[in-house]
């Protein structure tokens, strides 16, 4: 590998995560499916070749010592009280990446059951300083691949609502030439009851639903 990246995977928790999803599940298929997509992240991370370790950073110790079940190319990564929430986990993983001299970090939700090797080797093909990996709605930021050389190190994460937008003004805040990559196994995560629809109709022989053509037209927009 002539770039060392690390990917990033923040886990909340197990057993309090997909809490929208509760209509449609039970607590115990909630951390059930949570487990299942984490281990497709991981390992299609891992089998890409791109990536050297992937961390994952969580305050839960039980989703800590499952991801030492991995081997030595997993690291667990405890999250500081005093950096809370996704965007300190993305923090502390990155202060992790910088002191092992990293060149780039790869970030990955954990919830992206139809993440591939080969959408993880498109999103890092990209040669742009910030690659963002938006949700199919164009709103949110499932994946970013930020190269720390210069001003990556002083990048401030704003992942939640409206994050797509957020992260390119910060990108071109800094100067940062940013690109913008629609890869549907990026774009693809479970937060509602119809997205669990969706991912049952994908299951079941179907293609992943896309956002509508208004969505569509705002994420093109602010890739320009």
């Amino acid at each position: 590998m002539s770039e060392l990246i690390i990917a990033v995977v923040p886990i909340r928790s197990f057993s309090e995560g997909k809490t929208r999803l509760a209509p449609v599940l039970t607590p115990q298929d909630r951390a059930e499916f949570l487990r299942q997509s984490a281990e497709r992240v991981i390992s299609a991370a891992l089998d890409s070749r791109v990536v050297d370790t992937v961390v994952v950073v969580s305050p839960d110790p039980e989703a800590l010592a499952w991801s030492a079940g991995f081997g030595a190319r997993v690291r667990a990564l405890p999250q500081p009280s005093d950096r809370p929430g996704l965007n300190g986990a993305m923090d502390g993983a990155r202060e992790w990446a910088l002191e092992r001299d990293a060149d780039s970090m790869l970030s990955l939700f954990a919830d992206l059951p139809l993440l591939s090797i080969f959408d993880v080797r498109r999103l890092t093909s990209r040669r742009n300083p910030v690659v963002l990996g938006p949700d199919r709605r164009c709103n949110g930021t499932n994946a970013m691949l930020l190269r720390l050389q210069g001003d990556g190190a002083q990048f401030r994460f704003s992942f939640g609502e409206g994050s797509l937008a957020k992260h390119l003004d910060e990108a071109r805040r800094l100067g940062m030439k940013p690109s913008v990559q629609e890869i549907p196994g990026i774009g693809f995560d479970l937060d509602t009851p119809r997205d669990w629809a969706d991912y049952l109709q994908v299951l079941n022989g179907g293609t992943p639903p896309v956002a509508g053509e208004e969505s569509l037209m705002q994420c093109g927009a602010q890739s320009g």
